[in-house]
């Protein structure tokens, strides 16, 4: 390609982005449907008729490229994603003979109108923005349009941990318009059950990531009606972690606290120390456990702190019994030593 040529594109492009920013209104949204009528009386005012137009249909897809941080004590989970939301603009379409799509960057996007999509059920979000601004604008000659950003979410996660550690979790995250109803925006998953993909390299240290599924619904606020995306992931617990680093240390110790029992009945310091040892550590395992789950646990909650529990309890009471036989064992020695040199 020439350098007059490359010029001469390079001019139409800047002359067709222009045109379009120029005339279009970026406070109103595609299809609103009202006619602009300004007439002057003392001063001049403008006023808007016709009926409202159909409202504008925004596709989403998202792309899932890492999940992290799930955490049981502030129940929220984080995940990074490519956000896609797809709209016609009509305001936007364009004549052009060597251009079939115009991808513009967030400076001339702040010029054109974009839907207002929140997550309701986040706790915190950022775009990212090294070495710029991750995201940009597509639109083609009939005015669809294509917004893609990059954001990470830390989004709610309501969780019952009545199985724990045998329990399955679902967490959801929520799109939707802040401020237009379903009169004004509807969104529509783009693909599907292929709407949302998770990156095949995604992989948790103490969970399974299992199927995820997708709503579409329109739910009732105060302020109005307005339409929802939800996909739902599923998180199966990795029960490995709790074998080794809980379940088998305890039950060992159990095993070692009947090693008393092998004892002479008359080394009442070995005795002691296996006992107070074995006691200790499971202690130091149930505070362990405690320190990783939630403060308030109720109705029986969390199985496996009553399973350490109960066997730091049956350990004490068989230290106890075993002690008790081998002191009456001991006193029935000596009565009858006693009887004999008598």
């Amino acid at each position: 390609m020439t350098p007059m040529i490359q010029h001469r594109l390079e001019d139409n492009v800047t002359f067709l982005l222009n045109q379009l920013i120029a005339s279009h209104d970026r406070r109103i949204r595609p299809n609103y449907g009202g006619k602009l009528i300004p007439f002057v009386l003392i001063i001049q005012i403008v006023v808007v008729t016709g009926l409202k137009g159909p409202p504008t249909i925004v596709n989403v897809t998202a792309h899932i490229t890492t999940i992290s941080a799930i955490s049981e004590v502030s129940m929220d989970y984080t995940i990074d994603l490519y956000l896609r939301q797809f709209w016609c603009d009509p305001r936007l379409s364009f004549v052009s003979y060597d251009q079939n799509s115009l991808t513009i960057g967030i400076d001339v996007v702040k010029n054109i109108w974009t839907p207002d999509t929140f997550f309701p059920n986040e706790k915190k979000s950022y775009f990212h923005e090294a070495t710029t601004h991750n995201s940009f604008l597509r639109i083609d000659k009939k005015g669809n349009v294509l917004r893609s950003i990059r954001l990470t979410v830390t989004a709610n996660c309501p969780m019952n941990l009545h199985k724990f550690p045998l329990d399955i979790q679902i967490c959801a995250l929520e799109i939707e318009s802040y401020g237009y109803s379903d009169r004004d925006i509807i969104y529509h998953w783009h693909q599907g059950t292929d709407s949302v993909t998770i990156d095949e390299k995604v992989h948790l240290a103490h969970f399974s990531i299992g199927e995820h599924f997708h709503v579409e619904r329109v739910i009732s606020l105060s302020t109005g009606n307005y339409s929802r995306l939800s996909t739902y992931f599923t998180f199966k617990r990795n029960i490995g972690f709790y074998l080794i680093q809980i379940y088998l240390p305890s039950s060992l110790i159990v095993v070692i606290s009947w090693v008393s029992f092998w004892l002479n009945r008359d080394a009442t310091q070995a005795r002691v120390a296996i006992g107070v040892t074995t006691v200790l550590t499971m202690t130091t395992l149930m505070t362990s456990t405690n320190a990783s789950l939630p403060k308030e646990i109720g109705n029986g909650m969390n199985k496996l702190k009553w399973t350490i529990m109960g066997k730091e309890e049956r350990q004490i009471d068989r230290q106890r019994s075993g002690m008790g036989l081998q002191q009456a064992c001991h006193l029935d020695d000596g009565h009858l030593h006693r009887q004999m040199t008598a």
